[in-house]
């Protein structure tokens, strides 16, 4: 797999962050108009896309700190679909622990069933197909309030993200060029957390 270098790396987060946001954008254009199944899509793959930024971001910081890379592992998490989606699962999950707050389809026990639901409802937004012994299209499944809060939701994960402005060239590696970051690595290797 090919090895990229902490610049190649830090511009790979600002490409995708970009597309996040221009697929948001349209997503945007697309509820206005009234076409609800495509800005659901748009929308789910600007969150898929969200999804690649801390991966990113994790091997950039181990670019950073001249630490082992696992390249096949990092190619794989940012072209499976599968990964993306256990990461915002994750993030939504630790955004609920520190809100104090509960949502029953972001609990450990039902992530194969959320995950699944999740990539049935990109399937119904994209593609016609039999349900019920009876054929449906994507404007048949996807209505304005589904649209509207996966819409949301996204463009919420998104503004998080804009938070850190790693997006931002040069964000990336200020975040780490600095003592406490230096100190925080040095403290996860003597753990055994990095190597």
């Amino acid at each position: 797999m090919t090895a990229l270098s902490f610049g190649k790396l830090e511009e790979a987060y600002i490409f995708v962050y970009e597309n996040a946001k221009e697929l948001l954008e349209e997503s945007r254009l697309l509820y206005e108009n009234k076409k609800y199944a495509r800005s659901y899509a748009l929308a789910q793959f600007a969150h898929e896309e969200l999804a690649k930024l801390p991966i990113i971001y994790q091997e950039g910081t181990r670019s950073f700190f001249k630490e082992t890379h696992y390249w096949k592992t990092f190619h794989k998490r940012l072209r499976s679909h599968e990964s993306k989606n256990k990461q915002n699962f994750v993030f939504y999950r630790h955004m609920l622990d520190i809100t104090k707050q509960e949502n029953s389809h972001f609990t450990m026990g039902k992530m194969k069933d959320t995950l699944q639901h999740i990539n049935q409802m990109k399937n119904n937004s994209i593609y016609a197909d039999i349900k019920n012994n009876k054929f449906t299209k994507p404007s048949m499944e996807i209505g304005k309030s589904l649209a509207r809060k996966h819409l949301e939701l996204v463009e919420e994960m998104f503004k998080t993200f804009s938070l850190s402005n790693f997006h931002i060239k040069g964000g990336i590696k200020k975040s780490l060029d600095n003592d406490k970051a230096k100190l925080q690595r040095e403290s996860f290797r003597k753990l055994g957390l990095i190597k």
